[in-house]
């Protein structure tokens, strides 16, 4: 390990740290631009606030009640940007890794020893390498399997450890503050007026929240509760691993976009490329008063794209983690990165202009390429399966290299497990995490609230 690698693994764990125990309730203060937001939003719920109340204040008790219920709908939207400005203590870590050693980190791998050319590993916001992995002069081309004279990846996470979420964090209780709020003032509401639509309606948004967190916790916990494994030792079933995107056999050919050689993309392990028209322009729109008179207008930017030609297609790949490499199975690594662009203006595509009242018309040939290169980091949680014979004689496979037998895919016999594919490192897909109970008691709480009312009125 180089003196630069090990400065930076101890940043990793020193910023893991907070996070690398259970705790029931964790304080992070929010910093910078969180504070800009929570002001905002406070100052929203403030002015609906007064608005809600006195829009329904006639003088009388009742109507102050009604207004102070009705205020209970915007402040649970206005709440949750008030709580995503208090951040986790995981996102803490990640802004403190992303203020060092992180940065939206970019590898760039050169030229391998038979000048091997790939695409640079861009670094995101919530993808990417944490710490630069090995370069293609590294590695076994000629036994692309054979464990790495360095060993296992710095990054892995069983050298940087799984983030833990707290039980509960400030979020978690603002969330759990505006769907109590709305869940008891919708059936306060109720009991007034004996409708029924508002209580539909808090149920419908419990219901909906409860769905859309659920697939969240599922795919937190079948990260956090499946240990990631080192590819040396791995078995058939359930499989979480991390590694680095490498050539199962020879070196990926380089792809002509639109059979333009002026155009490529270099190391490609599934890819993708489009050919279109874009076109721009402005159209003066009229802005009108009440009683329908024109009062001025502005400019507004408008857009349409029409798509060409398009193709795509896969190399044989594996995941490499450093102890050994897996096959991955074809159409794992779908989608991916935007890699490149190119553009060309040419206004004469132009058919017939808009029309209306329109300026700065522009048109342009449009192209662009996006994918899996050789390596990207690939966090994947999914299955082992044993390879077909035919693979493993094309390859020519030591098949005294157990984990080498066996490819890596979506599809398995194991109930419920949540499949994850990211381009990035555990942690990265993991910035998000809370606890079951903080992702889940808001909605719970909105659904019981406000459908035992329901149930009781109906039935």
């Amino acid at each position: 390990m180089t003196d630069k690698a090990a400065a930076e693994m101890e940043i990793i764990r020193e910023a893991l740290a907070p996070v690398s125990q259970p705790r029931f309730f964790h304080f992070v203060m929010p910093k910078g631009k969180d504070w800009a937001g929570i002001v905002v939003g406070i100052g929203l719920s403030v002015v609906a606030s007064f608005f809600t109340i006195f829009a329904f204040f006639d003088g009388s008790i009742e109507s102050l009640i009604a207004g102070i219920i009705l205020f209970s709908y915007p402040f649970y939207f206005l709440g949750g940007l008030i709580s995503i400005c208090f951040p986790t203590a995981i996102e803490m870590a990640i802004r403190k890794l992303r203020e060092t050693t992180l940065k939206s980190k970019t590898v760039s791998f050169g030229a391998g020893p038979n000048g091997e050319k790939t695409e640079s590993s861009k670094g995101t916001v919530d993808e990417g390498w944490l710490i630069s992995p090995p370069k293609i002069k590294q590695w076994h081309m000629e036994e692309p399997y054979k464990e790495d004279d360095s060993g296992l990846l710095l990054d892995h996470p069983t050298k940087t450890g799984t983030a833990v979420p707290a039980t509960f964090t400030v979020r978690a209780l603002i969330n759990l503050t505006k769907s109590l709020l709305l869940a008891i003032g919708g059936v306060l509401a109720f009991q007034v007026t004996q409708n029924t639509d508002g209580l539909v309606f808090i149920l419908a948004v419990g219901l909906i929240a409860f769905i859309f967190r659920y697939s969240k916790v599922r795919k937190w916990r079948a990260i956090t509760d499946l240990p990631t494994s080192k590819i040396r030792s791995a078995a058939v079933g359930k499989l979480e691993v991390f590694g680095q995107i490498r050539p199962r056999k020879s070196w990926p050919p380089t792809i002509n976009v639109d059979n333009d050689p002026s155009k490529q993309l270099f190391g490609m392990g599934a890819w993708y490329w489009e050919y279109g028209h874009a076109f721009s322009w402005e159209e003066y729109v009229e802005t009108k008063d009440e009683e329908g008179n024109v009062t001025g207008g502005n400019w507004e930017p408008r857009s349409s794209y029409d798509r060409q030609r398009r193709n795509s297609g896969e190399w044989p790949m594996l995941v490499h983690d450093g102890t050994g490499g897996m096959a991955i199975q074809p159409g794992v690594l779908s989608g991916g990165r935007k890699v490149r662009e190119w553009d060309r203006l040419d206004n004469s595509l132009w058919r017939t202009y808009p029309s209306g009242n329109v300026r700065n018309c522009k048109a342009k040939h449009v192209w662009f390429g996006r994918g899996w290169s050789m390596g990207d980091p690939l966090f994947l949680s999914g299955y082992a399966s044993p390879r077909d014979n035919a693979s493993l004689e094309s390859e020519n496979v030591d098949r005294t290299q157990g984990y080498a037998l066996l490819e890596l895919g979506k599809k398995g016999n194991s109930i419920g497990h949540a499949v994850t594919v990211h381009r990035g490192t555990e942690l990265l897909a993991l910035q998000e995490m809370e606890s079951g109970i903080a992702a889940l008691l808001p909605s719970l709480c909105m659904i019981a609230i406000s459908g035992v009312p329901l149930l009781m009125y109906f039935f």
